[in-house]
């Protein structure tokens, strides 16, 4: 919405003038409107790309393909959920991130219901892709409209994290209740249906003026200097990228993992453990693990970033080594504790960004970090798979993410040691038509 505009919309309402408390309440409104509809699509993203992670379990019984063969069936579409992410930023910078964000859930929604409704690998393997191509959206484009306009960036950050991780908590369990009550399709075919009520939503609100962009930040930082900023970004794109290869390995190997463990532990004798209590169990660890990301975005706001990120991947390091030698309900813990890490670090990156990149360039360098983070994952999966058929276990897998671990660390200490807190600005004005 333009000023003149806003200054005819006060008109109507008396004359109030521009600068008067309306225009003030309209953005924050706004700027709700905003965090609402970016914190239900972080859902979905998290939702919808991590169905497949428990859906895999039962699809090589419907179509007679190896787990490891099956899994691959998603890795084009985890690559273009990191690497659409550089084209999604750079049409959300030039053009508008709440049209983007339209479009994303119009698009994962078609995808989530064309894999719902797939005949076979090849039509699963389309459905995916779709998937994790308009899911490369939301990164780049929800993150920045949420730092654009929030005043308190890393709590918000914080549980924006928190509804991400719904998606991704909730995804093994209701895979799971489907498969065993219903049908693996109704599993896509649900929330597909949801997205796209969700994206006419959002286009409803846009046009009523309940939601737009914006173009000032409402909490703004002191601008860095080049040097400072091409540092940060040189050594965000290792720690980013091993980010997004743990995030991935922990998303995309816990069914797995966690189907072996509860079979030697005997929870069910027979060993034919239901698709329910494997959803059950890697459900209460990624909802358990929210809290991390809270605590995360709590801290961001009181202590700096820098520290809050070199802590989070030190602790990453003798846990992740350590899966591989421990089982049972401890696995079950190390798990909790490295996945809630791998959480809690996201708002303190997020503002590492924001605070080195201009708005203006924001959503193009969500865009680079997440091409990085997430690209990598379907990397991750083909890996994994790989390693599992082979040799039956993931330990040489989670091997490899301490490694990753360890890389981050000695990057991330190069990070500048000085940074501006956070503060509070005026109000941000609309961004213009033009």
């Amino acid at each position: 919405m333009s000023e003149e505009a806003a200054s005819a919309d006060d008109a109507s309402f008396g004359g109030k003038s521009a600068a008067g408390g309306d225009i003030e309440a309209l953005e924050r409104r706004q700027a709700l409107c905003a965090i609402a509809f970016s914190n239900v699509a972080h859902t979905f993203t998290h939702l919808l790309t991590a169905l497949y992670a428990t859906a895999v379990l039962h699809l090589p019984k419907v179509f007679g393909l190896p787990y490891g063969d099956m899994l691959s069936l998603s890795s084009l579409g985890l690559v273009l959920y990191g690497v659409g992410a550089l084209p999604a930023g750079w049409l959300a910078d030039r053009w508008s991130r709440a049209g983007m964000m339209v479009i994303f859930f119009l698009g994962v929604g078609a995808g989530s219901i064309a894999t719902g409704l797939a005949d076979g690998p090849k039509t699963i393997f389309v459905g995916l892709t779709a998937i994790g191509l308009f899911a490369s959206i939301y990164h780049p484009v929800g993150i920045a409209w949420i730092v654009a306009s929030a005043r308190k960036r890393g709590i918000v950050l914080g549980i924006n994290g928190v509804f991400g991780n719904i998606g991704s908590s909730f995804a093994p369990l209701f895979v799971g209740l489907t498969i065993d009550f219903l049908s693996w399709r109704a599993a896509f075919l649900i929330p597909g249906i949801l997205a796209i009520l969700c994206g006419i939503g959002l286009m409803i609100a846009l046009k009523k003026g309940l939601a737009t962009d914006v173009e000032n930040d409402r909490a703004p930082t002191p601008k860095p200097g080049r040097e400072a900023a091409l540092r940060v970004f040189l050594i965000l794109t290792l720690t980013m990228a091993c980010a997004g290869f743990v995030y991935a390995g922990l998303t995309n190997t816990m069914p797995k993992l966690f189907e072996i463990t509860l079979a030697e532990i005997a929870l069910n004798p027979s060993g034919d453990i239901s698709y329910t209590r494997v959803g059950f169990f890697v459900s209460i660890v990624s909802a358990s693990a929210s809290i991390f990301g809270v605590i995360g975005g709590w801290l961001a706001d009181r202590r700096p970033a820098r520290t809050i990120y070199i802590v989070c991947w030190l602790l990453h390091i003798p846990l992740l080594f350590g899966i591989v030698w421990i089982s049972g309900l401890t696995l079950f813990a190390a798990i909790l504790i490295v996945y809630g890490l791998n959480i809690s670090f996201t708002a303190a990156e997020n503002m590492l960004v924001a605070q080195y990149a201009p708005q203006r360039w924001r959503s193009v360098a969500y865009g680079a970090k997440f091409a990085l983070a997430l690209g990598i994952a379907g990397l991750t999966v083909i890996v994994a798979g790989e390693i599992f058929d082979s040799r039956g276990n993931f330990d040489m897998f989670y091997i490899i993410l301490g490694l990753a671990a360890t890389a981050a660390v000695i990057a991330c200490i190069l990070l500048p040691k000085e940074g501006p807190s956070p503060t509070v600005a005026d109000p941000a004005s609309p961004r213009s038509s033009s």
